[in-house]
């Protein structure tokens, strides 16, 4: 029987200009009621006060003090950097991420890892709450998937792919190399979840918001999808990548297709000169495009016209998309 006690959970922290919300994140992770934490905060050339800050609130948290460790960026690198370097200086048996604008229950790591060594898992999701200015928001989309299914949804985008609600027993990571790449300024989760699940002989559930999730006006990627090109680029080769390498099965291939039906229709709309783009759409047949209800609804309407031969149709989606989003002809919001 375990004492839950004796087992060490690293928690990986990325900081960047989280001054505004960095004291409730922090009281929130120093406050847990599981003692044997390893925090890891890493602080990626933040020009506000908020290694100061973070600094200030740790000291008074004596009895945690010596369980944080703090590493400072010279320049900035990005989340994908912050999260490998924690990871790789991390020595729990179980380790999570916390962004630093968000927050946690007090129990959230004493729930997670409860779950996980009750079952005996290698993987624990918990559901999690969207914070807004004025109110908060539960997660209404929570599914129990089996692990074929969530590889599926977390390649289709219909299960959350972030790394905060997944507790993953460490040597999942460190011996399947599963650290996040530099290259990914964005959707290093999306990288990373997949293969986490892969790999886990099991996965458990929390139908519980443990996690509250802070939603932030003025997002880049949302106001402009053309910056994740190249990311989604990187995702796709990673994806055929790893799918030579180890197997899988026509529920995984159905989230493989429907991930390309998606990243090929992005890229039509946002990104119609990219060099690659020919290539997808000889992949991407008719028949695959109509089964792929996940995609919105008119990435299908661009691909059926381009395939079909109207390209003009394309062309009016894209207009009427930049006109909604703000964005001019300069690459830029409005």
């Amino acid at each position: 029987m375990y004492n839950s006690n004796e087992i060490k959970v690293s928690i990986v922290i990325p900081v960047y200009n989280a001054e505004p919300f960095l004291e409730q994140c922090v009281r929130s992770l120093m406050l847990q009621t599981h003692q044997n934490i390893e925090y890891l905060f890493i602080d990626d050339a933040s020009v506000d006060k908020s290694l100061y800050l973070l600094k200030s609130l740790i000291d008074q948290f004596p009895t945690r003090r010596d369980q944080c460790k703090i590493f400072e960026s010279e320049v900035n690198k990005g989340v994908a950097f912050c999260r490998r370097l924690g990871i790789k200086n991390a020595t729990g048996d179980y380790l999570i991420h916390v962004d630093s604008d968000d927050y946690v229950s007090s129990d959230f790591i004493e729930k997670m890892l409860s779950k996980a060594l009750d079952t005996q898992s290698d993987v624990v999701i918990c559901n999690f709450s969207r914070v807004y200015k004025d109110k908060i928001e539960p997660n209404s989309n929570f599914q129990k998937l089996e692990r074929n299914e969530l590889i599926k949804h977390l390649l289709i985008g219909t299960a959350h792919n972030a790394l905060w609600n997944k507790l993953v027993r460490r040597t999942i990571i460190v011996e399947n190399d599963l650290y996040p790449d530099d290259c990914f300024r964005i959707l290093e989760d999306k990288s990373i979840s997949f293969r986490v699940v892969y790999f886990a002989k099991k996965v458990e559930y929390i139908n519980e918001s443990l996690y509250f999730y802070r939603k932030r006006g003025g997002s880049l990627t949302k106001n402009n999808q053309r910056v994740l090109i190249p990311m989604l680029k990187l995702i796709l080769r990673l994806i055929d990548d790893f799918f030579i390498k180890y197997p899988s099965d026509d529920i995984i291939d159905s989230g493989i297709n429907a991930f390309k039906v998606g990243a090929t229709a992005s890229m039509l709309i946002y990104k119609p000169d990219d060099a690659n783009l020919k290539d997808l759409l000889r992949e991407v047949p008719i028949s695959i495009i109509r089964t792929n209800t996940y995609i919105p609804f008119y990435y299908r309407v661009a691909l059926y016209a381009q395939k079909l031969g109207m390209p003009w149709i394309v062309s009016i989606i894209r207009k009427i998309i930049d006109v909604h989003s703000g964005y001019n002809k300069s690459g830029k919001k409005n």
